[in-house]
């Protein structure tokens, strides 16, 4: 299969803001012990749209995606998810960051996408040739299929983040939640991973991605959300990406101040 660089994606002249949200997150605070990771953040989640949580390190971005998935409470405020959404443990999938996972366990590439499809298939069932073309198709997708036989320990960075990518579309969910995916990839992963992302929003689903790079996200998302241990401003691109907020969100001196939201 072709893994070469997608053409980069325009922002569709979608309005999100008109549709329910699918997450509601209200007055959110996350601590560990006595330090506070993320205080009094509210945002809304909603389909159809490609959000990216960006800011430095430190700044509760991760801590914010895994509370969204289960792996973190609150101390306070609420998540509220829409009941269409259905159960969140089949509609989220959820993409950790590389670093996080355990690259010399002895699975293929096509192992490694098979375990999101027998996730969402449950406990003593086993997948059948749907599933198998399930499997194939995000492999395609993700433009790794050439790989498919290949130990996941030697991937390059790139590769193995594009494994996880597949591995997330076999899910079939309705609520992406990356972490970092950006993070240690050459400028044609990166143009892959947000042109395959921008097609899942423009699909209908709900797309979440923590990030640093503040330029590709305003370049290609349609809601920002610039975080340092509060929310410092959200909203559109146009809107959202200023130098007083690009600077309230990076700089040490402005950490937890909030400046702005649009």
């Amino acid at each position: 299969m072709n893994s070469g660089p997608l053409p980069f994606p325009q922002v569709t002249n979608q309005q999100p803001e008109a549709r329910s949200p699918l997450v509601q997150v209200s007055h959110l605070t996350l601590s560990y012990g006595s330090q506070i990771a993320l205080e009094d953040a509210s945002l809304s989640i909603r389909a159809g749209e490609f959000t990216a949580i960006i800011g430095p390190n430190g700044a509760g971005k991760s801590s914010l995606l895994k509370a969204l998935v289960g792996l973190a409470a609150p101390s306070s405020g609420t998540i509220t998810f829409a009941p269409e959404l259905g159960r969140p443990q089949t509609a989220v999938a959820y993409v950790p960051q590389q670093q996080t996972l355990d690259w010399g366990f002895p699975v293929t590439v096509w192992d490694t996408a098979m375990m999101g499809r027998t996730a969402r298939l449950g406990w003593g069932r086993w997948p059948g040739r749907a599933d198998r073309e399930r499997v194939s198709e995000a492999l395609q997708k993700a433009g790794v299929y050439d790989l498919k036989d290949r130990h996941i320990g030697a991937l390059s960075g790139g590769q193995r983040q594009r494994v996880l990518l597949a591995r997330m579309l076999t899910r079939d969910a309705r609520l992406l939640l990356l972490d970092e995916p950006l993070t240690g990839v050459d400028a044609a992963t990166q143009e892959r991973i947000m042109a395959l992302l921008r097609v899942q929003a423009d699909e209908g689903r709900a797309v979440v991605m923590v990030t640093h790079d503040l330029e590709a996200a305003a370049a290609a998302c349609d809601h920002l959300v610039l975080v340092n241990r509060r929310v410092v401003a959200q909203g559109r691109p146009e809107v959202v990406y200023t130098p007083q907020n690009v600077e309230a969100t990076f700089s040490s001196s402005h950490l937890g101040h909030t400046h702005a939201h649009a």
